[in-house]
């Protein structure tokens, strides 16, 4: 859900050189339409990054925490 939501967020970014939005797909100077920006891998790929930075972090924390085996015998 949230890969549609970026692509709808970085719809009308900014197009390469030779790419034009006709108001429904993208155009290409050979006249090639995509639903798609054609920057949408990069946009992905740097959605993954940050998303794997988030959960860098997280686990980080996670780490920091103490943690109590509540299985774990005392003697």
């Amino acid at each position: 859900k949230r890969t549609s939501q970026e692509r709808v967020k970085r719809h009308l970014d900014p197009l390469p050189a030779g790419y034009f939005y006709n108001g429904t797909q993208f155009v290409n100077f050979f006249g090639d339409k995509t639903d798609f920006h054609p920057l949408m891998d990069q946009f992905m790929n740097d959605y993954v990054e940050e998303a794997n930075q988030e959960i860098e972090r997280y686990n980080r924390e996670l780490e920091q925490q103490e943690y109590h085996d509540l299985f774990e015998q005392k003697s």
